[in-house]
């Protein structure tokens, strides 16, 4: 009976937690580039039960959260007309060189213009790789295959700066989320891959679109609900088993 209470209250902690993720995708499905999340739910190890004639047996003890990964689908993309507003259609990241001096990967294409012309996130980081883009610059435009281009002043044609080039992984659901929109590369993602937009394996940059999250509302509240059974089930269990134990403890009396 014992047992019980602490199966019980594992499934409790697992469901809580699934409830937690729940709510941080409601909570950024208006946030330009999020990710929702999902728990990875396993069952704690099994101990082996019985032998011989009678055969081996497991039971298990529970439930637990193994880990949180976030789901690459596709976002919706939204027209801004802002022209340093970037949304990549199909595969890809936006590399940014982090604060520590490592680079991080983000789908949040919410760019604009530093004091020194480099394209950079909306919480300050540049873009890997970056160029300047000089003060006199006009009519800025960049291709679906990230080549940007502007106006110089006097000039009659239009100026090549650069290509903006993005990054791919073999295993992009491995990526670890540090926040802010932000991914970090892991062993098991693999090792980035660079190339331009368009390329085999890499999406399209849509220049004043904003992609935003793949945060389903119907979803998210239908797995809300069966989160809130699975907790009520398993306080009832809970509750059951605290009953059971009452009783067997008022027949020694």
């Amino acid at each position: 009976m014992i047992d019980a209470l602490h199966i019980s209250a594992s499934g409790l902690r697992s469901e809580q937690k699934q409830i937690d993720v729940i709510s941080n995708n409601v909570a950024n499905m208006q946030t330009p580039g999020f990710k929702r999340s999902r728990a990875n739910f396993v069952e704690v190890a099994s101990q082996v039960v019985g032998s011989g004639a009678t055969g081996v047996h497991s039971e298990g003890h529970g439930a637990r959260v193994l880990s949180v990964s976030a789901l690459f689908t596709p976002g919706e993309l939204r027209m801004t007309q802002n022209p340093l507003d970037l949304a990549i259609e199909g595969h890809g990241f936006f590399e940014l060189e982090a604060e520590d001096g490592g680079v991080v990967y983000t789908r949040a294409g919410q760019f604009r213009l530093d004091a020194e012309g480099y394209l950079v996130s909306v919480s300050g980081l540049r873009m890997a790789r970056g160029f300047s883009i000089p003060q006199d610059a006009s009519d800025l435009r960049i291709a679906p295959n990230g080549e940007v281009s502007v106006m110089l002043s006097g000039d009659s044609e239009r100026t090549l700066l650069g290509v903006i080039e993005l990054a791919s992984f073999a295993a992009p659901d491995a990526l670890v989320s540090v926040g802010d929109n932000r991914f970090v590369a892991t062993d098991e993602a693999g090792v980035p891959t660079y190339g331009r937009p368009g390329e085999v394996g890499l999406g399209q940059v849509q220049q004043g679109y904003l992609e935003m999250a793949n945060v389903d509302m119907i979803n998210e509240m239908s797995t809300l609900v069966m989160a809130q059974r699975a907790y009520q089930l398993n306080a009832r269990v809970l509750q059951a088993a605290d009953q059971i134990l009452e009783t067997i403890n008022n027949l020694r009396r």
